[in-house]
This record gives C-alpha cells, structure tokens and sequence, in this order.
C-alpha cells in the first residue's frame, strides 16, 4: 500500500506562514524554501513576513520607518541587504585604489555620498554599516577597518552637515542650544545621535527636581503643569519667563540643590587640554565641564521648567543671567548665575567685583549672547585644543574636524578658511576644495590676495609631488635576495633598545635613505654601522611614525598589538607574535611573509 507522503505544500497556509514567522528562519531560509516550494512561495509574499524579517536582519535600520504599512518590506529588505554588499565591497576597492595615498581626500569617498543618496535613509544606512564592520573581532580585518573608519568620518559629516543646515535656516541664531551642544558632540565624536544618552541624564535632572520643588513648596504652579518627558529634540525656544519671579527663584534654588549637592556637577578649568569637556553627553556622564557647558545643561533644565536664563560671556567665564527685578533697568533688574560657584545667585555690582582685574566693566560683559556664537566659541575652543594635541595623533583630524564645523557656523569668516586651507595643504588632502577655500577667502577678503597667491601655488606642486609619490610607490618592489643584512622583516613587532618605545615594521631600506639634514639631526654618523646598515620604518605605539636603524630595534617579546591610527592601512590582523601584511603590502614586501616566519621560528627556538 501507498503511503501518502507528507510535505510543507500539504499543510494549512496558516501554519506554513506561521512556521515562516519563526525567528530561528532567517531571510535566506525564506529564500531557499520560495524556491523549491510553490506553496511557500505564495505564502511568502506577505508583506508582515517581510516586516517582521527586516525587523530581525537590520534592527538598527527599522527604527527610522515610521509608517510601516506604507513599504514593500521584501523591496525594502533587498535594498538595504544591497547597501550592506556595495558598501563592503566599495571598501575592499579602497584598500587597493588608496593603499599608496598616505592622506585620503574627500574626493576619493563620492562614491559614499552617491549611495546613501539612494534613500531615504541612505545615509543611516551606510552608517550603520560601516559601525557594524567596526564593532567585529578586533584583531581581524584590520584594512576594512580602517579605510570604514575613513568612510566613517567622511559620510558622517555630510549627514550632520544637512542636519546642521536645516536647523540654521529654521532657527537662525536661535537655534536651540542643547540641540546644537548635541550635535557639536556628534560632529565631533562620530556618534550617530548622542540626544538619547543626553535626554536620559536631562531627566533625571528634572525628575529630582520635581521632587526638590514639591519639598520646597508643594503648591507651586509649575507642578499643577502637565509635564511631559524631557527631550532635546528642536523645539520653539522659549522667550519669557513663565512664572513669577518668586516662583522662578523656587525652581532655580531646587535645579542648584540637585545639580551641585546631590549630583555633584562641578567645574573644570581644563578648557584648553581635553575635548570632552565641550561635549555634553561627556559632561552630563562625568558630572565636570567648562563653565560654558556647565551653562548650556543648567539653561535647558531651567527653560524645561518655564525660566529663561540668558547665556553671558562674561570676563573669565560664562554665566547665566535671569529677569528677576523686572521693575528696574538695564542689568539692575537681572540676577546673574555662576553655575562654576555652584549656582550662586549675583548682582551686577558683584560682577564688577569678580572683573576688578579688568579694566572696569563694558556693557558687552554682561550681554546676553546668542546660541549661534556660543556654539562657535565651542568650535574655536576644539580648535586650540587641537593645535596644542600631538599632531602626529589625533590633533590634525580634530583641527581639521572643529574647522569643518566652523565653516557651517559662519560661512562668511574667513578666518577659519584660512587655517583649514593650510591644514589641508600640509596633509596633502582635500586639494579641490583648497580651491574654492581660497576663491572664497579672496572674495570675501580682497586684501589676502598675497597669501592666497602663495597658497595656490603651493596646491599645484603638491598635486604635482603627490603624482609623482604615487607612481613611484606602486613601482616599488623591496627584494631581499637572500640579503643577509636585513635581519627583521615587515610585521615584527620591535622595541627601540634607547628609547624604549615599542613599535612594528611597515618597511625597510637596505641603508639610511633620508636627508643629509635628518641623518645629522638624528645622529645617525654616531652610530656604529653609520647611515650604512638597514633602516626601518616603523608605526610606534604613541601614535608617531618613525625611522629606526637596525642596530637599534631588537625583537619585542612582550608581543602585545601596537595603538597607532595606521596600523590598518598596512597590516590585515594581529597574529599574537606579528601582524599580518595585507595583500598590497605584502606585494612591495614579496619575501617578508617567509622571512618574518623564518627569524620568529628561529627566536622561539631560541627561547626553549
């Protein structure tokens, strides 16, 4: 007798789909079955299945749809699993096309800004990716890291670049300042959105000041109010004052209560050193800013409650200033806030006090400023601390990153213009938009046609020279032939036997090959091989990029990964007791990969 056979197109439509809907089948699950299977092919098509499954692929991405019913969720789905492909595959592109390029411009990264144009959230999209790519074993992978770190900063610019514009043509110089404070932050820390972590800290805030207000007077007007969820997202700024005066003052004393004696907020003098201090999100997590930021958080708390306070850059450091003798004039009828003194309530003939070390007191140090030039101070403020950082770390990408902003800011300075030209020429990178810097500054400048001039001349020839650089690198092939005198090889990780410091080869000379200059500078005739002997060109740990003679570097058998920024542009993983060259490198290196296995095998050897 037959036995009837038994198959998923037997059953019910209902349980085949809800056999679908099943989190342990993933999309290419769904995929496979549509294709050998009619039924399942029918039952697929239903729009929630996609949903759902989308939901599941890019949680991160479905966040941004708000109107669910509207999409075709299988289109959708295809769409952002093709961004995931072209972005990866746009990346490994990268790290052949730009391998000889030691500064990547912004030219060789349209392609970025092309596909996330694709979408509604394109530029999500492309974000996301590249943080995904980040975030994966951190020892592996290296080249795609890097050059999506590149990416990175690159799109994440161009989305807050629109974000900023939109809100300055709605807000003007009154733009709110936390929104602007949050997104100075992200600009500045490639945080996609930092208003989340801000509006957790901000209502914590308010909610303990709810609670000071309901102890201080319990029948205050401000707690009859149907008071919703702090959030920093833009909003109509508020231009008067709610309340009363007395009643103000009862909301102020409480917001000082729990901002400086229960949660301990305090200032920090530290302006010109670290960076984090400018960041919001980073202050509201330590609890220590610059006065200025320190302003910016108890302003958005108080205007939460219905008081304005009015930002005043005042001689040393800002303050806050609030209507409280409305009857008086001029600075008689406002009572000024030292958030850096814990809150502490002065009268203007105080501040005349506090400013006995200036020449009197000029009615601009007590003037409400705008969000717009606070934010700016901010930038400028990024700006010195960048030139004051390790150029060869960090302090260039933030110089250039603060500059950025500040021509968003005020398009028309030409100030900024000025040193962003330079800083660009000097990295070699963004040469294009060097020049419509410099027509720029000449249009709105007339009188710096002479350093102009000088600037553009000096463009060509560094396009010229980087030319030149480039074709002469991609010829480069560095052989050992059997050449004992090189006795360690690209990816070995090294230490400098006078200055300690712990680095790995990206390559080497045969013998010393820098200028007369740098070899008398640096000594080499004191050495005992001289400038004759191999020269290695090694990424130190604290960031630097170094040339080291051989007798020098001995084998670091610490073995632990080395942090500098460039260690992805020339390695593919940290292999324990190497780095691994990528396949570019390995192409100018072509008998290291063999050598490094050979001198480590040796060393080992040694040791047991």
């Amino acid at each position: 007798m037959n036995k009837k056979s038994h198959t998923l197109d037997n059953l019910p439509l209902e349980i085949i789909d809800y056999i679908l809907n099943c989190d342990e089948l993933t999309y290419i699950d769904i995929c496979r079955l549509s294709c050998v299977s009619p039924t399942i092919n029918l039952v697929a098509k239903n729009n929630k299945l996609w949903e759902k499954k989308f939901k599941k692929t890019f949680p991160e991405s479905y966040i941004y749809y708000v109107e669910s019913n509207i999409y075709d969720w299988k289109d959708e789905h295809c769409l952002r699993l093709k961004f995931r492909n072209d972005v990866l595959r746009k990346l490994q592109e990268l790290s052949v096309e730009l391998h000889f390029i030691e500064n990547i411009s912004n030219d060789q990264l349209k392609y970025f800004q092309c596909k996330a144009a694709e979408h509604p959230y394109g530029f999500q999209f492309v974000i996301s990716e590249l943080y995904q790519i980040l975030v994966t074993e951190p020892k592996k992978n290296l080249t795609i890291k890097y050059y999506a770190k590149k990416v990175l900063r690159y799109v994440h610019h161009i989305y807050l670049g629109m974000v900023w514009r939109v809100a300055l043509k709605k807000y003007g110089q009154e733009l709110p300042l936390l929104r602007g404070a949050c997104l100075l932050s992200d600009w500045s820390q490639l945080n996609l959105d930092s208003s989340n972590a801000v509006d957790k800290h901000m209502n914590e805030i308010v909610n303990l000041t709810i609670e000071e207000i309901k102890n201080k007077c319990p029948k205050h007007p401000v707690l009859k109010q149907n008071l919703s969820k702090f959030t920093c997202i833009e909003k109509e700024v508020l231009k008067i004052s709610l309340w009363e005066p007395h009643h103000c003052k009862i909301i102020l004393c409480a917001l000082n209560e729990v901002m400086f004696k229960k949660l301990h907020f305090y200032g920090s003098t530290d302006i010109f050193t670290n960076p984090i201090y400018n960041y919001v999100d980073k202050v509201l997590d330590s609890r220590s800013g610059i006065p200025l930021t320190l302003c910016i958080i108890y302003e958005a708390a108080a205007s939460y409650f219905g008081v304005v306070c009015l930002p005043v850059s005042f001689p040393g450091h800002f303050l806050l200033k609030w209507l409280e003798r409305p009857n008086l004039q001029g600075n008689e009828a406002f009572t000024f806030i030292d958030v850096y003194e814990e809150g502490t309530f002065r009268t203007v003939d105080e501040l005349r006090d506090l400013a006995s070390g200036y020449e009197g007191l000029p009615t601009s140090a007590t003037e409400a400023v705008s969000p717009l030039k606070i934010l700016t101070t901010m930038c400028w403020n990024l700006v010195e601390i960048a030139r004051q950082q390790d150029v060869e770390g960090k302090g260039y990408l933030n110089l250039c990153s603060a500059l950025e902003l500040l021509s968003i800011l005020t398009p028309d300075d030409t100030d900024h213009k000025i040193l962003l030209a330079r800083v660009y020429l000097h990295l070699g990178i963004n040469l294009t938009e060097v020049h419509c810097l410099l027509q720029e500054i000449t249009t709105h400048d007339p009188t710096s046609h002479g350093v102009v001039g000088f600037m553009y001349r000096s463009c060509i020839t560094t396009i010229e020279t980087q030319k030149i650089k480039a074709e002469t690198m991609k010829n480069k092939r560095q052989r050992r032939n059997g050449n004992c005198d090189v006795k360690f090889a690209v990816g070995m990780i090294m230490k400098h036997l006078k200055y300690k410091y712990r680095c790995v080869i990206y390559g080497w000379d045969l013998t010393c090959t820098a200028g007369k200059d740098w070899i008398a500078q640096m000594g080499v005739y004191d050495l005992k091989y001289k400038d004759q002997q191999p020269f290695y060109h090694v990424l130190v740990d604290d960031k630097t990029s170094r040339y080291a003679a051989q007798e020098n570097l001995e084998i670091d058998l610490g073995m632990k990964p080395i942090n500098h920024p460039e260690v992805g542009h020339y390695f593919e993983s940290f292999c324990e007791k190497y780095y691994q060259p990528n396949a570019m490198k390995s192409q100018e290196y072509p008998d290291d990969n063999e050598a490094r296995e050979h001198i480590l095998d040796v060393m080992m050897a040694v040791d047991t």
